[in-house]
């Protein structure tokens, strides 16, 4: 079934290689593991940054300024900004400032 989806419907193969693995097996499988956003940051160091690379449609904002305020950084050392058309300077100078200062910068 997967060859003949390949053949018709490219576009579809990785869809269906997922439910053929949550039939046959489960979907434990092709399902993302919960992030523990704590286990994380006790893992870096001030030279280490937390790089996320995300999905279309992920959005970890909420879940990184809660473990700001659990570990007591303070939303005065955390900046975020959303990156779009022309954004580019404003994120660097944001970078920048925040190495410097020990700020938090999310882009």
């Amino acid at each position: 079934m997967l060859l003949l989806m390949r053949v018709v419907r490219p576009d579809r193969v990785v869809n269906a290689t997922k439910n053929f693995i949550i039939d046959k097996m489960n979907d434990y499988y092709v399902k993302s593991p919960p992030i523990d956003y704590e286990k994380i940051y006790k893992s870096t160091t001030a030279f280490t940054p937390i790089v996320f690379v995300l999905s279309p449609g992920a959005d970890p904002l909420a879940d990184v300024q809660k473990l700001v305020e659990t570990v007591g950084i303070g939303m005065n050392k955390f900046r975020f900004l959303a990156l779009g058309q022309g954004m580019g300077d404003t994120a660097k100078q944001w970078i920048e400032g925040g190495a410097m200062k020990g700020q938090w910068v999310m882009l």
